[in-house]
C-alpha cells in the first residue's frame, strides 16, 4: 500500500456517516475532539456537518494495518502496528495538505501561547 492509496481509503472512510464508538462495559462514548472535515458533507443525513466520528477513525487505521497484514510475510508482523500508525498519520497529513481534513479550531487555539513584551512605562 503505497501513501496514496492510504490516503484515499482514509478519505472515504473519514468523508461518509460520522459514527462514535459506544463502550457497553462503561456506558461511554469516544468522541473525537481533534479532527473534522474542511467543507461541510453537501448530502445525506449529514449534510452540513463537518464531524469525523470516533469510529471512522479507528476503522481507518484497522484498514490500513490490515492491508499491510495482507500482503506482509509472518516474520515482518512485529513491525506491522508502528508501519500502520505511520502510514494514518502519513495520510491524515497528507489530508491537510490537500485541505480535506483539519484540526478543529477549538483544539488548536487550545495550543496559542499569549506572550508579551515586559516593558516599564515610566
Amino acid at each position: 500500500m503505497n501513501s496514496k492509496d492510504a490516503a484515499d481509503l482514509v478519505w472515504r472512510i473519514l468523508s461518509g456517516m460520522p459514527v462514535e464508538v459506544f463502550d457497553d462495559d462503561d456506558g461511554s462514548v469516544w468522541e473525537n475532539e481533534q479532527w473534522e472535515l474542511v467543507s461541510p458533507r453537501r448530502e445525506g443525513d449529514f449534510a452540513g456537518s463537518r464531524a469525523i466520528g470516533s469510529a471512522n477513525l479507528v476503522t481507518a487505521l484497522n484498514l490500513i494495518h490490515q492491508k499491510i497484514l495482507i500482503h506482509r510475510s509472518s516474520s515482518d508482523i512485529s513491525s506491522s502496528s508502528d508501519t500502520s500508525m505511520s502510514m494514518f498519520n502519513a495520510a491524515m497529513q497528507q489530508l491537510q495538505d490537500q485541505r480535506l481534513v483539519r484540526r478543529k479550531p477549538a483544539k488548536v487555539r487550545e495550543t496559542f501561547q499569549i506572550i508579551t513584551a515586559n516593558t516599564n512605562v515610566s
